[in-house]
């Protein structure tokens, strides 16, 4: 079955998930350096944006940290770091399916909550060529750990710039090893 998604092989064990920052220099929105140095004191092998990250001058601030890669949302400028629609990260043991908004791609019926929707397995086979064993997804400003199937996770890192209203800034630490795929929503300190 003929995937959709960018397949990018990836050798690292450790990766920063960020969504939902929307920098814009010049009056916009901005990462905090306390954001930046966190990032870079996990000594993350890559950095992916799941959209909504803003201009460029932001993917390049993270780029200073690790090489970055992601997928577009809809206040996202060209680059082409991020212009797929879908990307699946691959470890050869797993298998990462990254999405800006997963109701959108039909594999759930709500967002927040993330409740997927019941031929995930099939569309997930269909947009990223395979059953992915986490789906990583933006588009609520809101950070959740949900099942995605009965094989992995749905992970949102929420937003570490501009949060929904009550919630904390945040991103997500993913750690890829042989005993496991392991995420940990991370508050900007």
């Amino acid at each position: 079955m003929a995937s959709s998604a960018t397949v990018w092989p990836f050798e690292g064990t450790k990766l920063a998930v960020l969504a939902d920052c929307h920098i814009h220099p010049g009056g916009g929105p901005a990462f905090l350096e306390a954001l930046l140095d966190a990032i870079a004191a996990e000594d993350v092998d890559l950095i992916v944006t799941l959209g909504d990250m803003g201009e460029a001058a932001g993917l390049e601030q993270l780029a200073e940290l690790a090489p970055v890669i992601g997928v577009r949302g809809q206040d996202d400028s060209d680059d082409p770091r991020t212009d797929q629609k879908f990307l699946r990260l691959t470890t050869g043991r797993y298998d990462l399916g990254c999405v800006f908004d997963a109701k959108a791609a039909g594999l759930a019926t709500t967002i927040d909550p993330f409740d997927q929707t019941p031929d995930a397995v099939e569309v997930s086979k269909r947009l990223f060529g395979v059953y992915v064993d986490v789906l990583l997804h933006a588009s609520t400003h809101k950070a959740a750990e949900d099942r995605f199937g009965a094989k992995g996770s749905a992970l949102n890192p929420g937003s570490a710039v501009l949060p929904a209203e009550g919630c904390a800034p945040t991103w997500l630490l993913l750690n890829i090893s042989e005993s496991g795929c392991y995420g940990r929503i991370v508050p900007v300190p």
